[in-house]
């Protein structure tokens, strides 16, 4: 009988494998003199896989484990990268606060499941893991600029057929993506982000919410107070981030380095275009779902 379930892989990427990520590299990134204004925005879409190429991961995934007698059906992750948030400032709109107090800015992607969930229950089973990652070991690791991905089983399956291979796959996946840190970790710093929070703080002292020093200050307390005082906390939050321009003010710090990164990246942007292009006509050409 099969086992079935649409769920999350641990500690999965997109529908992909497993990444294990090295450590990024202090060297700095050193603004430009003339940034491209925006460009957070072109680096921001860089750094997400593509969606139909997913979906062809999702699709080789799922036809590859129902021969080996499982019914499974990998995540799709599609939410858009947010940098603001990657160095400490999830996006948070007005509406946003308003409609879902602060869980917007909460933990997002897929994660481990708990072990007592189906989904939790299912990777606890050596055979539904053996086909979905390959046998245990050094030749099911792909290893690319110091990150490893498992790249066995249906999930190598999947890589090969739809990315050419895992180190194309990673390439155009989670290297993509870490490939931006060294900008955001050079960003986090610039003066520019703490005239940011001070004028955000200005704002806020005329609220009853004049403690918080910094918006994930306001946030955290939001969450632990729950209820409609997170709401109350979540909206004036919003309000003065929209007041004093503070998620603009951040992507400007941003497209400074982020300016000088792309430039040192355009021959792996170049590659990793060619990549997702083929990987795309790859998933196109594989069609849907097979019938039940």
């Amino acid at each position: 009988m099969k086992k079935k379930t649409i769920g999350v892989a641990v500690l999965i990427l997109g529908t992909g494998a497993a990444l294990a990520a090295a450590a990024i590299p202090a060297a700095p990134i050193t603004p430009s003199a003339e940034p491209v204004a925006g460009i957070i925005r072109q680096a921001e879409a860089y750094a997400q896989a593509d969606p139909v190429a997913e979906k062809g991961m999702q699709e080789v995934v799922r036809r590859c484990m129902a021969k080996a007698g499982f019914d499974y059906t990998p995540p799709m992750w599609d939410k858009p990268l947010d940098l603001n948030g990657v160095i400490g400032f999830k996006r948070l709109t007005i509406e946003a606060a308003k409609a879902t107090g602060y869980a917007s800015t909460g933990p997002q992607g897929p994660r481990e499941p708990a072990p007592e969930s189906q989904v939790g229950q299912l990777f606890a089973d050596p055979a539904f893991n053996t086909a979905l990652a390959g046998t245990s070991g050094s030749t099911n690791i792909t290893t690319v600029q110091g990150m490893g991905a498992t790249s066995g089983g249906c999930r190598g399956e999947a890589m090969t057929r739809i990315y050419g291979g895992a180190e194309n796959y990673m390439l155009a996946t989670g290297l993509a993506s870490n490939s931006l840190f060294l900008a955001t970790n050079s960003a986090s710093g610039d003066p520019g982000i703490a005239t940011a929070i001070k004028d955000w703080k200005a704002c806020m002292n005329e609220t009853p919410y004049s403690s918080y020093a910094n918006p994930q200050q306001a946030a955290d307390a939001g969450k632990v107070a729950g209820g409609q005082e997170e709401f109350r906390i979540a909206v004036t939050d919003a309000v003065c981030r929209d007041k004093t321009g503070f998620h603009a003010a951040l992507d400007k710090v941003l497209d400074k380095y982020l300016t000088t990164r792309m430039q040192q990246l355009a021959p792996e942007i170049e590659r990793v275009k060619e990549i997702r292009r083929s990987a795309a006509a790859n998933a196109a050409a594989l069609g849907g779902p097979t019938p039940k």
